[in-house]
């Protein structure tokens, strides 16, 4: 592992807080530090800890989804608050597909974007395809796409955020996490969603992320690890 420089991790909170405030996380969010006073010089950003991942040579962890079994070494959780953030993972996820931004899908929290879209829909899932999400599901396809809601993550299993898209004159969404419940919902209300999957419509952030913690100077890597399952078609049985 090459060498870089070397900050004490009260500078790197401090940074990590200035691009993503913890106040504006969501009420009940395990973000923020957790381990001893460290230096740090090299870091791996995750989207999930998981233990067969190797985290050897590092010093810290940068995780964006709070880890559900405790890591081996200091950890920083960047998750909601790095989601509403300016220039957070929803804005990442926008700039991705090439959408302007025009508002908060939910002012309250700051979470999601409301974006010009005036393209069609053949053209958003060619953009799409660029987040190599492996599959897309569409619920009610429509021809032209005239203002976009994304969320990244988790968006449409959240039917709140579904019904404020609509309300906002957003009849396209697109994000991930998509239920059997939402999908009705959005057939219902013949608005269209578009799930590229959480993994998917998350990696800009990350990838975004990423770089801004290399302006530090440190060693950064990031490792995707992918969606936590493996997908089987009936015609392979």
């Amino acid at each position: 592992m090459s060498k870089g420089d070397t900050i004490r991790i009260e500078s790197f909170i401090e940074f990590m807080e200035s691009l993503a405030p913890p106040e504006i996380a969501l009420q009940g969010d395990r973000i923020g530090y957790h381990g001893p006073e460290i230096e740090v010089e090299s870091v791996l950003v995750l989207m999930d800890y998981l233990d067969d991942v190797p985290v050897d040579g590092y010093d810290l962890l940068v995780l964006h989804h709070p880890p559900q079994v405790e890591p081996p070494i200091p950890y920083y959780v960047a998750h909601s608050n790095w989601d509403v953030a300016d220039g957070g993972a929803c804005d990442a996820l926008a700039d991705a597909l090439g959408l302007d931004v025009e508002s908060f899908l939910d002012p309250e929290t700051g979470l999601g974007r409301i974006c010009r879209g005036d393209i069609t829909l053949e053209e958003l899932m060619e953009r799409t395809c660029d987040l190599r999400p492996g599959t897309v599901r569409v619920v009610n396809p429509r021809e032209y796409l005239d203002r976009v809601a994304v969320v990244s993550g988790f968006g449409l299993s959240d039917r709140d955020l579904i019904k404020r898209a609509f309300s906002e004159g957003a009849y396209v969404y697109l994000s991930g996490d998509l239920t059997h419940a939402s999908a009705v919902l959005a057939r219902n209300l013949n608005m269209t969603l578009i799930d590229a999957g959480h993994h998917a419509t998350e990696m800009p952030g990350l990838l975004r992320l990423c770089d801004m913690i290399e302006g530090l100077g440190l060693v950064v890597d990031i490792t995707d690890t992918g969606t936590p399952w493996t997908e089987y078609r009936y015609e392979t049985f």
